[in-house]
């Protein structure tokens, strides 16, 4: 068990106490096997999609037991592994909802729901006709407030998947070659990572040419040129937490342009990641990056593209992606034990792209870099 039971039952008390708090007599926490951190925080069990599709439901009701639901083949591992002792395959849901709302059949329950965005509309449909007269109320800030704040365990845990990455994208940078397809790629980037110990977080990302200009590609079988640009942003995971750290590799045969833009993106990156500090807005980090790119004419490779969601960066841990949110218009004070994924995209660089991110810890006093890999490197190291 990665993280020990203590420090789960921990968990689970706290989101009780604020289910207490906020006058709710149940909490219904879902999860889906590829975003699983709602449920895997309490569980420390991760599904893994086998031919099923494989939630994960956790069911805090009152102060009864903790009741988790999960896909039928995955509850077999799921039994002998979770802490919890109450586990329950999903597929049988109906039969089980009148044991689990027991304690509140006879009122009428106020009932907050955490992953209300992935809980699917037939699952839903089950509960609430079990519970007719209550009232649902999506609640998911109340947790990932929670999840916001990495313990030490959690860090230690986040520290191996980010030198896990940072040795991947040293080697990468070795075997990319001109005549590889982004497959090719990929492949090389996933077999490193899984050879020392590493799961995949989320799909590996490897863009090259015209497809950087998109903000997510799946790899294909587009053969690297010379003088492209190729995108490199892995996702390994170490005990279901994940590190979100890439690059962006130059080719040989490369415009000034081109090479100006990835100098630049380093360096700025590198002089940004160390203003970052507890007790400041969110907001700075958009602002830095803005400050630094608009005296080399980047505003417009750059700005049009950080309004939407992890704009400039997100939280990091059970899932590559969670709150909080960086962009250019959120606004929210940073604190310490936040893991915060720092991210500079710019785009239409001769009809291009390029991305760098690092993910670092937030200290009582600054922070401190998971991936140091890219911040220890020369401005030049990803041009070939």
């Amino acid at each position: 068990m990665a993280i020990n039971k203590l420090e789960l039952a921990e968990r689970l008390a706290s989101i009780r106490e604020k289910m207490h708090e906020e006058n709710f007599n149940a909490l219904i926490i879902y999860s889906d096997e590829y975003r699983s951190g709602n449920t895997t925080y309490f569980t420390d069990y991760k599904p893994i999609n086998v031919i099923e599709e494989s939630p994960q439901v956790i069911f805090v009701v009152e102060d009864a037991d903790p009741v988790v639901m999960i896909g039928r083949l995955n509850a077999y591992a799921a039994k002998e592994t979770i802490w919890i002792d109450d586990v329950r395959p999903i597929h049988e849901i109906d039969q089980h909802l009148d044991f689990i709302f027991k304690p509140i059949k006879s009122k009428k329950p106020k009932i907050g729901i955490i992953g209300d965005n992935l809980l699917p509309v037939k699952t839903f449909n089950s509960i609430k006709d079990n519970l007719s007269a209550a009232e649902f109320i999506s609640c998911g800030e109340m947790l990932s407030e929670i999840r916001a704040i990495k313990s030490p365990a959690e860090i230690e845990l986040m520290r191996k998947a980010a030198g896990i990455n940072d040795y991947v994208l040293s080697e990468i940078i070795h075997k990319c070659k001109a005549g590889m397809t982004e497959v090719e790629v990929a492949a090389e980037a996933e077999y490193l990572g899984r050879k020392m110990g590493a799961d995949i977080g989320s799909a590996t990302v490897i863009m090259s040419g015209p497809n950087t200009n998109y903000p997510a590609w799946r790899p294909s079988q587009r053969k690297i040129q010379e003088g492209d640009f190729v995108m490199i942003d892995f996702n390994p995971s170490y005990e279901h937490y994940c590190n979100d750290s890439g690059f962006t590799i130059l080719m040989p045969g490369s415009s000034d342009a081109k090479k100006k833009s990835v100098v630049s993106c380093h360096n700025i990156i590198k002089e940004i990641v160390p203003l970052i500090k507890p007790g400041t807005s969110s907001l700075t980090v958009y602002e830095y990056m803005l400050e630094k790119l608009e005296p080399l004419g980047y505003s417009d490779n750059f700005t049009p593209y950080v309004s939407g969601r992890r704009g400039v960066g997100h939280g990091v841990g059970l899932d590559v992606v969670e709150d909080p949110d960086l962009n250019s218009s959120l606004d929210f004070e940073i604190q310490p034990g936040m893991t915060l994924a720092i991210k500079l995209d710019l785009h239409n660089i001769e009809s291009q792209g390029s991305r760098i991110e690092v993910v670092t810890e937030i200290t009582e006093d600054g922070n401190i870099p998971m991936n140091k890999l890219i911040l220890e490197e020369s401005n030049d190291y990803s041009i070939l």
